[in-house]
């Protein structure tokens, strides 16, 4: 390092703007007018990048259209015409066991000799053997292997070989660039690729189970748990439930608004109990659609129970809190409930409430 200095030089073991600060130079430029917001937002993701793990981007194996490596060329046609994917895995006995993958543009080939259609199946036309990659594995990488490669799909395994989804080179661009959508995609499917939120009325919106977590933590304008392991609001609810949730049932949760802002500019002037009763915030969330495998749609509505936000004690920022549900006819032993809370919150370290559901009380008062 000396030597370098004599020299004039500079060595490298310190960058000359971190990640963080560039990202701040970016806002800065935003706010300016310098760069527009979108152009700061791609810069961004592509910073993010190698941060972001397949299992992020990838199609869950329960969406994946495929067919079967038995099929014939017509079977074949009939699933494009449906679905129009230029790319369609091909398995052999389940989905899960993919074997290549099915090429709609090879179809033409076979288009002239019309009796080949019939007696030629998915996988003789084919293109084998798949691209495997570990859900583990960074966008940046798999983005990389994709140019190497010259492939635009990948079969996405889990830890123990098992497949668990695909991942194509859109799905990869997307990260960056943001959704990109063809003309033939239908409201339908967009909106099952996307999510949505819907303001049904004021502090009532429905979400679409798909909608990824980012999305209604910043359209809500609510944080969400650290560390999480799920990506979309169904996984969300799942967690909030304890298990798959029917149509119908509701749970209220307790999150924390995020007005980190507004905590700044008072922070002097409140008392942490005040700051603690605006930060927080109960929901009811009620299934609105889904089976008995995944929770397709649900409700979110803002609950303004006083007494329930002053019965609350100290929650860990960014973890969401499962409320005791209970019935209009409880509500003049308010008293006794938020005593019966006080107690449960003490005795919790990990700030979950265990919710009261009305199966499991009608089931109990059965015995």
């Amino acid at each position: 390092m000396g030597m370098l200095k004599i020299l004039g030089l500079k060595g490298k073991s310190e960058p000359y703007v971190t990640e963080d600060e560039l990202k701040l130079m970016l806002r800065g430029a935003e706010l300016s007018g310098a760069i527009e917001e979108e152009e700061q937002d791609m810069i961004e993701n592509v910073l993010e990048i190698k941060d972001t793990h397949v299992r992020e981007v990838m199609t869950p194996l329960v969406d994946v259209v495929a067919i079967d490596a038995s099929s014939t060329l017509v079977e074949f046609h009939n699933l494009w015409l449906t679905h129009q994917y230029s790319r369609v895995p091909a398995f052999e006995q389940r989905i899960d066991n993919i074997v290549g993958i099915a090429y709609a543009m090879d179809l033409l080939d076979y288009v002239p000799k019309g009796e080949l259609l019939e007696s030629t199946t998915v996988g003789d036309m084919a293109h084998k053997p798949a691209y495997f990659v570990p859900d583990s594995m960074s966008v940046w990488n798999l983005l990389r292997e994709f140019r190497i490669r010259k492939v635009h799909m990948a079969v996405v395994l889990n830890e123990y070989g098992g497949t668990v989804g695909i991942v194509t080179l859109e799905d990869v661009v997307e990260e960056i660039v943001g959704e990109i959508f063809d003309e033939n995609d239908s409201k339908e499917e967009i909106q099952k690729k996307t999510g949505y939120i819907v303001m049904r009325a004021e502090g009532i919106f429905d979400v679409d189970a798909n909608t990824s977590i980012d999305q209604l933590s910043e359209d809500l304008n609510i944080k969400m748990p650290e560390e999480h392991q799920y990506e979309t609001v169904s996984g969300f609810v799942c967690e909030a439930f304890g298990y798959i949730p029917r149509t119908g049932e509701s749970v209220k949760v307790e999150l924390e608004r995020d007005n980190q802002e507004e905590e700044d500019e008072n922070s002097e002037a409140a008392s942490d109990r005040q700051d603690l009763k605006e930060r927080r915030q109960i929901y009811k969330l009620e299934i609105l659609a889904g089976n008995a495998r995944k929770v397709s749609a649900v409700r979110f509505e803002q609950v303004n129970n006083e007494e329930a936000l002053l019965d609350a004690m100290t929650v860990t920022p960014m973890v969401p809190k499962i409320m005791k549900k209970w019935s209009k006819d409880e509500d003049s032993n308010n008293g006794k409930h938020n005593e019966e809370n006080k107690q449960e919150d003490n005795l919790l370290d990990d700030h979950y409430v265990i919710a009261d559901h009305k199966d499991d009380n009608e089931s109990s008062n059965g015995q």
